[in-house]
């Protein structure tokens, strides 16, 4: 029978993320996934002959710098290329563009309000210094703090001491990030309301909170986190993986396979295999058994137990905690294959940042009413549109002369509160979204070739993303660090022995692309006792 030290079930990123660290530490390694591609949410779909586009994600990269060099992707063909940030284009017929060079972007700013062009300044340095202060609880390896061992005080006093070192003003800064309206923090900066539409309409796009909602400030520091020890001054840049939506998942499978771990594609996993309340291994849709001596879940917390452990074998009172875990869809994809680059009449000609993006930000009442849309599973009334022509950087995603249209659009419920997601009701919501971007974009319903419209239960059915939600549980704050995914399981560890969480169910969640595949890795070289490379 084939054996293994650790088998990885799923190849999304954090799975494909664990199973290079792991090869890397020298760990006899089995990554499975039922589907034909690895990276499924980051593949890509031939919409007509010839047109390329990322499928199901808007197609930004933002895996870590320090993951890329740690595993070393650009040596198995991994290209990258920085852009400016986008530009966004508000209901009345203003542009905001984002670019990455700080004089420019000042000049930028300045148009839109001098004062603003100022306090740019003290913002981003406040940004950058929020993701300095969060990268430790991102990068090192959570345990669970709610056990009585020696680790778990260690963390705990850790974690005190690092508190105690910061200054009375540095506190305070922090709780008002991380506990402020994103309505309220962005106006004790700027009085620019198209500039506060373009900040909070890109952090909150994914998210399942308003801009009025407490603790929603916290995400407009994701839109630094590729920004840490750059320099320049500017706007986020927008990065940018060449070479198709499939190159990165064939990056990591090329790292995996150099250092001896394996791959096998189309292999789905149906059972964990269990022996005195250990996981022994893995057995597959066909009835094949294969033994190892650590499992590691890429899939969400809810599929990871409820579809692959007979619920007796559970812990008592341990599925109702897992049910109460949150997964909720918010976004739909649109693709388009268009026979010409669409026109926005707004925005200068030849401006750069159209590279990077293009959104269609929304004030914060507009925000806060397509949020309570959502809230109430109605389909948005006026949904927040964010828009990516990836071939205007990679012409070989495209023939000569023509493009694609990556859409998202947010604040789109799971389930509707008056039935499902029919192919009228997609209808109605694809209409919605080409009529809101042939607003600034006219005559774009005549360049369009082909598309295809995807709701959260369709990307549910064709990813596994229980209620298509990306993040694979909300990163609200009960929910994140200690809590994620719960109290008591969050340091990857289960009450399975030798079955680890990998996927962005376990901490950090979203906050860290691929962060949780690398934590758990690290805790599997340490139960191995293998060496730790650059896994630690």
């Amino acid at each position: 029978m084939e054996r293994h030290e650790a088998i990885i079930i799923g190849g999304g990123l954090n799975g494909l993320t664990a199973a290079a660290y792991l090869a890397q530490a020298g760990v006899d390694v089995l990554l499975l996934d039922r589907n034909e591609k690895l990276g499924v949410v980051e593949q890509g779909v031939e919409i007509s002959p010839g047109f390329h586009t990322p499928r199901f994600t808007l197609g930004v990269n933002r895996l870590p710098a320090r993951t890329i060099f740690d595993l070393e992707l650009p040596k198995f063909g991994l290209r990258l290329v920085r852009v400016d940030g986008g530009v966004s284009l508000s209901g009345d017929g203003r542009y905001h563009a984002s670019y990455s060079d700080g004089l420019v972007y000042r000049r930028e700013l300045a148009r839109l309000s001098p004062r603003d062009a100022d306090a740019w300044t003290r913002f981003r340095r406040d940004m950058l210094r929020a993701n300095h202060a969060l990268d430790r609880a991102l990068t090192h390896v959570m345990h669970d703090v709610s056990r009585p061992t020696l680790t778990a005080l260690r963390e705990l006093l850790g974690g005190a001491d690092r508190l105690a070192s910061k200054s009375i003003e540095d506190l305070h800064d922090l709780v008002r990030l991380w506990a402020q309206p994103c309505a309220t923090f962005l106006d004790s900066y700027f009085e620019s309301d198209l500039l506060k539409a373009h900040l909070a309409s890109r952090a909150l796009a994914g998210s399942t909170l308003g801009p009025l909602a407490p603790s929603s400030a916290r995400f407009l520091m994701n839109l630094f986190r590729a920004e840490q020890g750059a320099a320049s001054g500017g706007a986020p840049a927008t990065i940018l993986t060449l070479g198709g939506p499939d190159a990165l998942a064939n990056a990591f499978a090329a790292a995996i396979r150099s250092n001896g771990g394996g791959i096998r594609t189309e292999a789905e996993v149906t059972d964990i295999l269990l022996k005195d309340g250990k996981a022994q291994g893995v057995v597959l849709a066909n009835g094949e058994e294969i033994l190892a001596r650590t499992v590691l879940s890429d899939l969400d917390l809810k599929r990871s137990f409820l579809t692959l452990f007979a619920w007796k074998d559970l812990p008592k009172g341990f599925v109702e905690r897992v049910g109460q875990f949150r997964l909720r869809g918010v976004t739909a994809k649109i693709n388009m294959a268009l026979d010409a680059l669409p026109c926005f009449p707004a925005v200068p000609n030849d401006c750069p940042s159209v590279k990077g993006g293009i959104s269609l930000v929304q004030t914060m009442d507009e925000l806060e009413r397509s949020f309570d849309d959502w809230r109430h599973a109605m389909p948005p009334r006026t949904p927040l549109v964010e828009m990516l022509i990836p071939s205007m950087v990679d012409r070989s995603l495209a023939p000569p002369g023509k493009h694609v249209m990556s859409v998202a659009l947010h604040y789109v419920p799971e389930r509707l509160h008056d039935g499902d997601w029919t192919s009228t009701r997609k209808q109605e919501l694809t209409t919605r979204a080409l009529a809101a971007i042939a607003a600034h974009s006219p005559g774009l319903a005549d360049r369009i070739v082909a598309m295809e419209t995807l709701v959260p239960p369709d990307i549910e059915s064709e990813t596994g993303l229980t209620a298509g939600d990306f993040e694979q549980g909300e990163t609200t704050l009960d929910q994140l660090f200690v809590n994620r995914p719960m109290p008591g399981l969050s340091g990857y560890e289960t009450p399975i022995r030798n079955f680890y969480l990998c996927s962005a169910s376990a901490h950090p969640g979203a906050l860290e692309v691929g962060g949780a595949g690398a934590g758990a890795a690290r805790r599997v070289v340490e139960a191995l006792g293998k060496r730790k490379g650059r896994a630690s």
